[in-house]
């Protein structure tokens, strides 16, 4: 394992125990995903800030409020990284009232759009990043009304913050789509989030989705079969590493064994599937930081930079609100 790798999955399991003892109530997915929001800066878990951090947010919000239930450890841990709690705060605030306008319900997903736009300074570009992030949408529900929903909005976002037009957008989706589904029977909607990130990339189509069919071949070839489900999206995250890809998904691999014997990330807290897509994540990241970073190609500006850690934050709250979802009617 890479020294660089080595020392951010030691610091991820440190962060995991932090949050784990600071939150024992929290959902070890929600825990794990606040310890590595740490790690993409480099630092160790500030557990009190983000306890101020949340009582900051609960006298803001109201308990019913779409920024409370699943998103609100996410929230508070993005409010403690930004340097200005209450300003994080508000903007997201602004920028989610924005999206949700004419709306009766609420929408966790766009809570986190509205997060991947303020996380990615663009909190003043707001307005044309949502109409363009709506026209997506709008586009990829006429040609796929059954597999576009709301949760959709968490990576079209990524998408609207790119150069490309919406036309050109929902051309390369669906040409992309139309190639990734075929490996992928009866996964569509997790087919389609991944031809949703694979977009935020520049670069051929064809040679995009070879890239990340060939790295969950690989996946599959070491013994270590990547999910097909959420999962399967945060694949689009390697896909700009210039390293071979047998020594990729090895590490990756490495870094998921590890992480299993550790608090937080054991058996009882997340299927294998889930710690390689941890896995991924750090790997990614650990390329795309210091000495590495000439590995890997840009995205386009900063998207690139936090494409691993936005695609785990989002499929892990679509995990978190499935499994919430599905324990409540099976109580009824």
């Amino acid at each position: 394992m890479r020294e660089i790798i080595e020392r951010r999955s030691k610091l991820l399991v440190d962060n995991q125990t932090a949050m784990c003892k600071g939150f024992i109530f929290e959902h070890s997915l929600t825990n794990a995903v606040a310890a590595a929001a740490f790690v993409e800066k480099d630092k160790a878990v500030d557990v009190e800030l983000i306890k101020e951090s949340k009582k900051l947010l609960s006298e803001k919000k109201g308990i019913f409020s779409e920024f409370r239930s699943y998103n609100e450890i996410i929230i508070s841990t993005k409010m403690a990284l930004s340097g200005n709690p209450e300003r994080y705060l508000d903007e997201i605030s602004d920028v989610y009232d924005k999206f949700n306008k004419g709306k009766i319900f609420g929408s966790s997903y766009k809570v986190l759009a509205a997060m991947s736009i303020v996380d990615q300074g663009k909190y003043s570009e707001a307005d044309r990043i949502i109409e363009k992030t709506n026209e997506i949408l709008v586009g990829m529900k006429k040609v796929h009304p059954f597999i576009t929903s709301d949760e959709d909005t968490c990576f079209v976002v990524l998408l609207a913050m790119t150069d490309k037009s919406v036309e050109d957008i929902l051309t390369e989706l669906e040409k992309s789509y139309q190639i990734i589904k075929k490996d992928f029977a009866f996964h569509d909607d997790a087919a389609y989030s991944l031809t949703q990130v694979l977009t935020a990339y520049e670069g051929s189509v064809e040679e995009k989705c070879e890239r990340a069919l060939n790295l969950y071949n690989a996946f599959k070839d070491a013994g270590a079969k990547y999910g097909k489900d959420y999962e399967l999206a945060s694949l689009g995250a390697l896909i700009d590493i210039d390293v071979d890809k047998e020594e990729l998904v090895s590490e990756i691999i490495e870094v998921a064994d590890y992480l299993k014997g550790k608090k937080g990330f054991g058996m009882f807290d997340m299927g294998r599937e889930t710690r390689l897509m941890f896995g991924t994540m750090l790997v990614s990241q650990s390329y795309l930081a210091g000495e590495y970073k000439a590995n890997a190609a840009s995205i386009g500006g900063e998207i690139g930079r936090i494409v691993a850690l936005q695609t785990a934050i989002l499929i892990t709250m679509m995990l978190v609100i499935t499994a919430s979802a599905a324990a409540a009617s099976t109580s009824h």
